[in-house]
């Protein structure tokens, strides 16, 4: 009789165990079905509002890079007027001839390396 009471006992516990099991299963499956229901809006929200958001970043640095570009652009057209202007002034200097300069050696400087006479 020990062994059928035993065995009724093992036979409950593994309806009970399984009955569980299978709960635990539904509730899975339930669980996937709504997440998969829910998906494609939840991917679709994301995407919209990454999208704008990075369409906004985007036309923020672009603008800040026009900005940026618009100051280097200026400063670069100032050292070129600059340039130009030191282009003038070294072509008229290049036409006046430069006055006589007397050399060392002219005055009695001795040349380099060269011995010094008593």
């Amino acid at each position: 009789m020990r062994t059928a009471e035993a065995r009724l006992r093992w036979n409950s516990f593994e309806w009970a165990v399984t009955g569980l099991l299978a709960i635990c299963a539904a509730l899975l499956g339930f669980c996937v079905a709504m997440m998969w229901s829910y998906l494609p809006a939840v991917t679709t929200t994301a995407t919209s509002s990454a999208s704008t958001k990075n369409h906004a970043e985007a036309d923020a640095v672009l603008s800040g890079l026009k900005e940026q570009q618009a100051l280097t652009n200026s400063k670069l057209d100032a050292i070129q007027n600059e340039l130009r202007a030191l282009n003038q002034k070294a072509a008229g200097a290049a036409k006046v001839t430069p006055p006589p300069q007397a050399t060392p050696e002219a005055a009695g400087a001795p040349r380099a390396g060269g011995r010094l006479s008593r």
